[in-house]
C-alpha cells in the first residue's frame, strides 16, 4: 500500500489536461495519483449537459474511494470547480485539501477590462470560447453545486492551502478570502501575483506544484 495519495480534480466544462502538470509532477516524486475525468467532461457540450452536479460529485467521491483503497491517507487538490467537489467529500476525513483558484465569486471584471486593454483580440476570442464552452443547463448546474458547497467549507477538518492567482479573470480573487475565512481547520494562504485563472499552463504552474508539494510533505 502506498503511503499518500493526491487526488487532482480538474475545474467546470475542463478536463483532465488542465492539470495535467500537476499530475505528472507527483508522479514523477512518487506519490499514487488519481486523476478522473468527470462526468460529461471531456467530450461534447451535449454530453455535458446531459450530466448534472451530482453526477461530477459521483466522479471525484470514486475516485478517492479508488486512491483510499491503494493509500493510507489521501490529499485532496481541487482546480477551480475542483476545489468545490474536494470540499463535497470531506465526511471522508482526507489528510489535506488544496484548493487552486476555487470559485465562490467568478468574473473579476476588472480583470477582464484589463486584460482586454492589453490585447483585445485574443481575449475576446477567450471569453466567446468559453461562454460556448457550456450550455445555461450546465451553467445552472454549476450553480447549484457553489450554493450546496458554500456552507461546507465550515465543516473541513484537515489542514487546508488555498491558492488564488490574483489576476484570475474567471474566479474572483476575494474568494480565496471567503474560503479562509470560513474553514475552520489550520489553514495557508498564498496568493500569486501572476497565473490567471488556467494557472497550471502558465509561468506560475510550477510554483503552484511546489507550493503542492510543500503542503503535503508538511502534512507528511
Amino acid at each position: 500500500m502506498d503511503d499518500t495519495g493526491i487526488l487532482i480534480l480538474h475545474g467546470f466544462a475542463g478536463d483532465t489536461e488542465d492539470v495535467r502538470l500537476l499530475a505528472d509532477y507527483m508522479e514523477q516524486r512518487g506519490y499514487a495519483v488519481g486523476c478522473p475525468l468527470l462526468a460529461g467532461h471531456g467530450k461534447t457540450k451535449g454530453e455535458l449537459r446531459m450530466s448534472t452536479y451530482r453526477d461530477w460529485i459521483a466522479s471525484a467521491e470514486q475516485a478517492y474511494l479508488r486512491l483510499s483503497k491503494r493509500c493510507r491517507r489521501v490529499i485532496a487538490v481541487g482546480f477551480s470547480m475542483g476545489g468545490l467537489l474536494a470540499v463535497n467529500l470531506w465526511n471522508y476525513g482526507f489528510s489535506g485539501i488544496v484548493t487552486v483558484n476555487t470559485p465562490v465569486y467568478y468574473w473579476n471584471f476588472k480583470q477582464v477590462t484589463v486584460n482586454l486593454s492589453k490585447d483585445f483580440g485574443g481575449y475576446a476570442k477567450k471569453y466567446c470560447r468559453a461562454s460556448g464552452a457550456s450550455s445555461l443547463i450546465s451553467f445552472i448546474e454549476f450553480q447549484k453545486l457553489l450554493t450546496k458547497t458554500k456552507p461546507m467549507f465550515g465543516n473541513l477538518t484537515s489542514r487546508a492551502l488555498i491558492i488564488q492567482a490574483m489576476d484570475d479573470d474567471t474566479v474572483h480573487y476575494k474568494s480565496a478570502d471567503y474560503i479562509y475565512h470560513r474553514v475552520c481547520a489550520e489553514k495557508t494562504i498564498c496568493r500569486l501575483p501572476h497565473g490567471g485563472h488556467m494557472v497550471f499552463h502558465s509561468s506560475s504552474g510550477q510554483k503552484v506544484c511546489e507550493e503542492v508539494e510543500n503542503f503535503v510533505k508538511m502534512i507528511g
